[in-house]
């Protein structure tokens, strides 16, 4: 029973263990990650088409439902920019970013991510960690991290927010508002972009001259947001940029805690946002497990996949009812809390508690905090979540993983992420089904004096004219049964000599009943014109199901052990 609920509630396990040396690094790393989840989650409420302290309030209960339930205990949980950005295109169909409906819809939306995923915990989905190949994740991220970029161009400009996500649009709407752009945000915009990439590439070798540790190098140039947050706010209420040249602010914070609300939705709301729901949860799922499983490597720890199913999933519930919006895993906050010495969820909590601090006391501070520090913000965000490096090696080793990487980074681009991710998924299955539809097929002879059988292409092997031994690189199902047969057939056709075809079996997973109705027909075919067939290594469960099966019971032929065997046994080499 004890068990049962230190599954159910991670907390339960730690806990108990909990010690004064634990809690001093905790209280250090959930300090310091607060100095960077600020300024994010405000930026990512703005991306995702939500008003401020939508950020702020879907952090605070996000954060706590995973520290009770989730198994990681560095993972950071709250607004992220992939998903903030699903969010602005999912519920910018049904209402206009801004209104009073736009909240109602993203908040419905939060809950529906949640039950979803707390659905897919229930069926065990976390046995399947992602439906997603990497070569499908890379191009969606790579894409979606573009369209964040030029979604935050005509703020970084100072000019109107066309109300559209794609690219073609924004550059027309643009190109247009070029006559209108604010000189002021435009150099408030580039010094943010230039001070953090600054912070980035340079400010850490200089602290490392200086003598710091590689702890608080990391820490101190991963908190730059917050230092960019501080400078924008100074400057505009020093020169009131805000009322001399219009410069975009902030505005008003409430300085006060969210009030928990039941969200309500209609059935037909429900099934028009399931499948964005869907969509979100499965990328929330994907890119949590990515990050929670990095840092996790890191400690040795072991993150249970279902478990974050119910962690995640409780947390964009928990969003939901304070008027929050979609959550997941954020990488930068999740790196900086692990490289902080965060040691339990209780850094989480933490982080909650001084969120909290922040809303009461300092949220009038932010009033003057320019949106296009916000947006530089979220530019240098996205432009991390391009992996250049990744992108190489798929096009380097592998021509479907490159294919399918193309056409979900252009499907992204040209009809959105959510129909961009579908088509990525689409057309990795279809590449997929291709590929298996004409397995590598190989004619093996014995090398040398041993019991080992390679490729007469690649290697000097030793044949028989009497056997023909053939190694199928695939399972047997439906998609490449016919290539198969045809092959056998016309290898057979070509060797009259041939009296036995020895079907290696040593790479075969399982066969579907079109794989047995093949081994049917070829073996009546092959005995029509005098020859057996056979099989060899076959695997205990496929084995397994063939003896169920009259093909087994009226086989001419036998299935043996090894290869070896049967070369002996029928006069081969």
């Amino acid at each position: 029973m004890i068990r049962r609920l230190t599954r159910v509630f991670p907390i339960l396990e730690w806990g108990p263990r909990y010690n004064f040396d634990t809690a001093r690094q905790d209280v250090i790393a959930g300090t310091i990650v607060l100095f960077i989840t600020v300024p994010q989650v405000i930026a990512y409420a703005f991306l995702a088409g939500m008003p401020p302290e939508a950020g702020l309030y879907a952090s605070l209960l996000a954060i706590g439902c995973y520290a009770m339930l989730g198994s990681s205990r560095s993972l950071a949980v709250g607004p992220a920019a992939i998903v903030a950005m699903m969010t602005l295109e999912s519920v910018s169909r049904v209402a206009a970013p801004g209104t009073e409906e736009y909240v109602r819809v993203a908040t419905q939306l939060a809950l529906l991510t949640g039950l979803v995923l707390i659905f897919l915990r229930i069926v065990n989905f976390g046995a399947v960690v992602s439906f997603l190949s990497h070569a499908v994740v890379t191009g969606f991220i790579s894409a979606a991290a573009l369209l964040i970029i030029s979604n935050q161009i005509p703020l970084l400009l100072g000019v109107s927010n066309p109300g559209s996500t794609d690219i073609v649009s924004l550059s027309a709407h643009v190109a247009r508002q070029l006559p209108e752009i604010s000189t002021p945000t435009l150099v408030i915009s580039t010094v943010t972009i230039v001070g953090l990439l600054w912070c980035r590439f340079s400010l850490g070798k200089w602290l490392s001259r200086a003598g710091l540790s590689e702890v608080w190098v990391s820490n101190i140039v991963r908190s730059a947001p917050m230092y960019a947050v501080i400078l924008g706010v100074v400057a505009v209420a020093g020169f009131s940029l805000d009322a001399r040249y219009s410069v975009a602010v902030v505005g008003d914070l409430p300085n006060q805690l969210p009030s928990l609300h039941l969200v309500m939705f209609t059935w037909q709301e429900a099934t028009d946002l399931l499948p964005s729901a869907v969509l979100i949860a499965m990328v929330v799922f994907m890119e949590s497990m990515s990050v929670g499983t990095a840092v996790a490597s890191k400690n040795r720890e072991h993150l249970d996949a279902n478990q974050e199913l119910t962690g995640l999933g409780a947390a964009n519930v928990g969003a939901a009812l304070v008027g929050g919006f979609p959550v997941a895993g954020s990488f930068a906050r999740t790196v900086v809390n692990f490289s902080s010495g965060a040691r339990t969820q209780a850094a989480a909590l933490v982080t909650a508690v001084l969120l909290i601090v922040s809303m009461l006391a300092l949220t009038p501070l932010f009033y003057s905090l320019p949106r296009a520090v916000l947006s530089a913000i979220i530019v240098i965000s996205a432009i991390q979540l391009i992996d250049i490096s990744g992108i190489r090696k798929i096009f380097a080793f592998n021509n479907i993983d490159a294919i399918t990487f193309g056409f979900t980074f252009v499907a992204v681009l040209a009809v959105g992420v959510e129909m961009g991710i579908l088509v990525g998924i689409l057309i990795s299955f279809i590449l997929l089904i291709r590929a298996s539809s004409k397995p590598h097929i190989a004619v093996v002879g014995r090398w040398e004096d041993s019991g080992h059988f390679r490729n007469v292409l690649r290697y000097d092997v030793a044949t028989s004219e009497k056997v023909l031994a053939v190694r199928v690189d695939e399972s047997l199902y439906f998609v490449n049964t016919r290539y198969i047969e045809n092959y056998l057939l016309n290898r057979v056709a070509d060797a009259p000599q041939v009296e036995h075809v020895l079907l290696i079996c040593s790479a075969t997973n399982f066969i579907d009943s079109s794989g047995l109705e093949m081994l049917e027909h070829l073996q009546e075919n092959l005995a029509e014109v005098g020859i057996t067939l056979h099989l060899s290594e076959v695997k205990g469960p496929v084995m397994d199901q063939l003896k169920e099966t009259s093909f087994y019971a009226n086989m001419a032929g036998r299935v043996f052990f090894t290869t070896d065997i049967a070369m002996r046994e029928l006069g081969g080499v």
